[in-house]
């Protein structure tokens, strides 16, 4: 496969994990095109822009949604919280487990889709492209689907994937195993079943994204096999 092929590939992939389609696919373009290709094609659009955006717009959903999740006055707290969530190494995790570099178009034989802070830029510039295509209605259950776990639990807590893979892994029980067993539901508002496997078990769980699925999957099998 062209690595053009590839990019094409990874950006459908992380299209289904968002649960979103874009109405202007020039949006996901620019969110998803290093600076760096300016050297090959000058005039080209990148993210910088709608980085810039997308620092602000997930920076507003996380804050309302920790001042109705969080019932406490101390604004340490929620500051802590706050930081948690949004902190460059926080975003850096999301996007490799949204599977953002192998979905952005970078300069060629550079390591610039691995970094950390690329890879923290893309994210913010997706959630600035989501803005920009859907609104405040189509960016938040989007946000709310990547980031709910952490702020419900802050940062003690794994996320149930996590968990379930730590088990696995403790009790040498091999790597779960994820299936996509259908999908339904319009572009906008998709439906999936996830499947996952794990020894002799198997169980399915529905989400409005393969991530928000795959999540309930896993913290049913968590309780399945405890």
């Amino acid at each position: 496969m062209t690595d053009e092929g590839s990019i094409t590939e990874a950006r459908a992939a992380l299209l289904d994990q968002l649960g979103y389609r874009f109405r202007d696919e020039s949006l996901i373009d620019e969110a998803l095109t290093h600076p760096s290709m300016a050297v090959i094609d000058p005039g080209r659009s990148h993210y910088q822009r709608l980085e810039f955006l997308g620092d602000r717009v997930l920076g507003l959903v996380i804050a309302d949604s920790l001042f109705s999740l969080v019932d406490d006055e101390r604004e340490g707290l929620l500051t802590r919280r706050y930081a948690e969530c949004v902190e460059n190494a926080a975003l850096a995790r999301v996007a490799r487990d949204l599977g953002i570099g192998p979905a952005l178009r970078v300069q060629p034989n550079t390591n610039l889709a691995e970094t950390d802070k690329v890879l923290a830029d893309a994210l913010e510039a997706m959630i600035g492209a989501i803005w920009r295509d859907g609104g405040m209605e189509e960016v938040r259950p989007v946000i709310l689907s990547i980031w709910g776990n952490l702020m419900e639990t802050g940062s003690t807590r794994k996320d149930s994937k996590s968990a379930l893979q730590e088990y696995a892994l403790e009790r040498k029980m091999g790597l779960p195993v994820y299936e996509v067993v259908d999908r339904s539901g319009p572009d906008h508002a998709p439906q999936f079943v996830i499947a996952v496997s794990l020894g002799e078990w198997r169980l399915e769980a529905k989400g409005a994204s393969k991530r928000q699925a795959e999540q309930q999957a896993a913290s049913l099998m968590l309780e399945e096999i405890r």
